[in-house]
Formats: C-alpha cells, structure tokens, sequence
C-alpha cells in the first residue's frame, strides 16, 4: 500500500473517531440538560399563596400521614367506613402538583348490608379531597366531597393525642344543599357529626 492511500485511511479513521465522541458527547449533554429542565420545584405543603407552574407542594414534614387509614364510625344507626391515602395529585387548575389525602368510602346498614360504595374508584377519582389544614396546628383537615347529587365540605380533626380517634363535622351551609330526594333513597355522606375510629 502506497504512504499518501495509509494517510488517507488514517485521516479517515481520526474524522470518524472524532465524530463518533463529539456525537456521545452531544447525546450526553442533552440529557444533562433536560434532566435539569425536568426537575421540579419543590416546596412546603403549607406554604402560602399559589405556587409557581410545575411547582410540587410536598408534605415534607408528613403531616398527612396520620390521616391516612382506614377510619370506622357510626352515624344513624348505619356504619360509615372510610380510607383515606395520600397521593401526589396535579392540579390542573394552577398547573402544580400537591400532596392530598384521598378518601373511598362505604356505607353499611344495621344487619353489615353495602348501601353504597366508591372503593371500586381508582385514587385520583375518589369522591372526598383534601383542601388543607384549617389551621397551623394541623389538627383539623379540610375536605371537599362529591356525592350522587351535591357536592360540600366537611372537617376532620384529631380528638386523642395518639391520632387515633377523629372527629368528624359535615361544614356545608344548609342553604347550599339542594333537593336530593330524587337522587337517591340516603345520603351518601353522613350530614352531621360522629366519631371516626381508626382501625
């Protein structure tokens, strides 16, 4: 083989090397870079105001976390049994993600019949929501609820240091209520006050 056809394979062979590091390098440092474009910001769950686009309010102290469970009280004669998990859930409102403390519920007549249920929901579909803590304590949780025909608040709170004994209010205004009789033979949400025990 002629010294100028081995140059040529040599120059040939350094390009292509360099080519092949300059195209790793490149695929490199787009993920470098979209890695650090994908992060999120995170903040407190308690913190004030609305957080910022993509934002992630995380309940980093845990401070939902005795709430979740599955809680068992009775209400009219009837056995009203709830779990409650804590999910990251995206609000497409503000366009952030929040910690929430979701709630599937059942219903249970005298004898142990099922009158209704929304277990068989999936988490992020679940009927009662939490809105936030009333107050800094963090002892009273706020929920919003949706049932067959209205929708409504009510307020948790802790009646025992150990957590585990709730208390739990229907918070909804009476003129907020509308005609529900024709939804359905009860109510799906205890309208009222009774203690929840958790199991």
């Amino acid at each position: 083989m002629n010294t100028e056809v081995l140059q040529k394979i040599i120059v040939l062979k350094f390009f292509n090397f360099k080519f092949i590091i300059m195209k790793n390098l490149l695929i490199i440092f787009s993920f470098i870079f979209i890695g650090c474009k994908a992060q999120q910001q995170i903040i407190p769950l308690e913190t004030k105001g609305w957080p910022a686009e993509g934002s992630y309010r995380k309940d980093l102290n845990n401070d939902l976390n005795p709430y979740v469970g599955t809680w068992k009280g009775t209400f009219e004669g009837k056995t009203f049994i709830i779990t409650f998990t804590k999910i990251k859930d995206y609000d497409t409102l503000g366009k952030y993600y929040k910690d929430r403390i979701k709630g599937r519920y059942k219903m249970l007549d005298a004898s142990g019949n099922q009158l209704y249920s929304t277990y068989n929901l999936p988490e992020e579909k679940a009927k009662v929501s939490s809105l936030g803590f009333v107050n800094s304590t963090k002892a009273k949780l706020r929920f919003y609820f949706s049932d067959l025909c209205i929708g409504g608040q009510i307020v948790i709170n802790f009646d025992n240091p150990q957590k585990t004994q709730m208390h739990y209010i229907y918070y909804t205004e009476q003129e907020m209520i509308v005609d529900d009789t024709g939804c359905a033979p009860y109510n799906e949400m205890p309208r009222g006050e009774f203690t929840l025990i958790k199991q």
